[in-house]
């Protein structure tokens, strides 16, 4: 079944297309209209005026004077004249009305044709050729008509291809700017062009835009300055039970504020902006075996050596808490770097509990990966996502071979 969207993604390409189209139309209606009521009518006059002579040569072919019957035609005994290098008509829509027209006449015509004449002969008496002069049939009006046509409908169809690849411009733009925005990376306000349609478009996602930047400014200005106030306390309190007696009070209390500071550290963590690091060329091999290097249930299966532009401590933090994640709740982690053409991929495998969680539950804010593993913030998949978006890449989670859960990284090589 026929789908337009199979046909062609591009608006520019379907734009084109939807205004073409009708002119290409238009020209091959024009074509036709002009063979069938005009081109045709002229041939079948001209067809019938040339069977009229050649009936006339046909009556007085044994008259002395029979050259005086000729009008353009050209009688020519056969024996007078060898004709070379003949070859069907190819104009079939006069061979076809001289078929009809000679049909009147007594005989069986042959018909062949050369570079200067059409040549008829009657097989009843073939003693005489017909030499029928082909500018007598043809007309440069008809290849200039063609000409002409084929020359406006592509003249009309670049017109239209530049035009419209003009208006698109500001949509392209468009789309870049709100995929990298989508990504989380800064981005600058379009300056609005093209229609008035499309310049409404982009001052709309302008202050869409500006609105949610305002607001993600706004929490993380209210987060940061709540954990910092909470950390003050925090750090009073951890002077304070330095003077406690009981040991084991004192430990469980310590425990939990360093558990408090964790939390406030991911929290800041979770409203950094961190869209202004710069990118870096680093061996993915040599970044890999620095990441591991304090993980000892970790086993490298492939580690592929290339030069990756990557913004490098954010791609570490990334790596760094996700096999954090993995240390915690499984025995064994294994690790896969390879790089595939334009992708750089890392797989990391576990063979802890996984988890029932959606992709899409699994990295939203202060949500844990299991009911029954109920540690940590839930915000430690939400940096990750945020850091692998920061450096155009992907993330996805799948079930593991081994068990546990499986989270895949692809970046796209610079």
């Amino acid at each position: 079944m026929f789908k337009w969207s199979n046909f062609s993604g591009s608006l520019l390409v379907r734009s084109v297309y939807l205004i073409t189209l009708p002119i290409v139309l238009v020209q091959v209606v024009g074509i036709i209209i002009f063979f069938e009521l005009h081109w045709d009518l002229v041939l079948k006059r001209s067809a019938q005026s040339i069977a009229n002579e050649i009936k006339i040569l046909e009556l007085n072919k044994d008259d002395e004077e029979i050259d005086k019957f000729a009008n353009t035609l050209q009688i020519i005994k056969t024996d007078q004249i060898q004709i070379d290098e003949v070859k069907p008509i190819s104009n079939w829509i006069f061979k076809k009305r001289m078929n009809q027209s000679l049909g009147q006449i007594p005989g069986q015509f042959t018909a062949s044709q050369n570079d200067n004449f059409y040549v008829f002969s009657n097989t009843l008496n073939d003693d005489y050729y017909y030499l029928i002069p082909k500018k007598r049939v043809e007309t440069k009006t008809v290849a200039g008509f063609f000409l002409w046509t084929i020359a406006v409908s592509i003249i009309l169809s670049l017109i239209s291809y530049f035009f419209i690849k003009k208006q698109i411009q500001p949509l392209k733009r468009l789309g870049i700017i709100t995929k990298s925005f989508g990504r989380g990376v800064d981005t600058p306000n379009l300056k609005p062009t093209g229609s008035s349609e499309v310049r409404g478009l982009i001052s709309d996602f302008n202050n869409m835009q500006n609105n949610i930047n305002s607001t993600f400014e706004n929490q993380r200005n209210m987060l940061a300055g709540i954990s910092h106030d909470l950390k003050t306390p925090l750090t009073r309190i951890n002077l304070m039970i330095e003077e406690l007696n009981n040991e084991e009070i004192k430990s469980s209390i310590s425990k939990n504020i360093s558990e408090m500071n964790i939390m406030l550290n991911h929290y800041l963590d979770f409203i950094k902006n961190e869209k202004n690091e710069n990118l870096d060329e680093t061996i993915a091999d040599n970044l890999i075996q620095d990441i591991t290097n304090n993980y000892q249930k970790i086993s490298i299966l492939r580690n592929d050596s290339k030069k990756v532009l990557i913004r490098k401590n954010q791609v570490k933090r990334a790596l760094i808490n996700i096999l954090d994640n993995a240390n915690k709740f499984a025995e064994n982690i294994y690790l896969s770097s390879t790089i595939q053409s334009d992708k750089w991929l890392i797989s990391v495998e576990d063979d802890g509990p996984g988890t029932n969680l959606t992709e899409e539950q699994l990295v939203r804010p202060f949500v844990k990966g299991s009911e029954q593993l109920n540690q940590g913030t839930g915000l430690g998949l939400s940096i990750v996502q945020k850091l692998i978006k920061l450096n155009n890449g992907e993330l996805k989670f799948g079930k593991s071979n081994y068990g546990g859960l499986k989270v895949t990284i692809s970046f796209e090589i610079q």
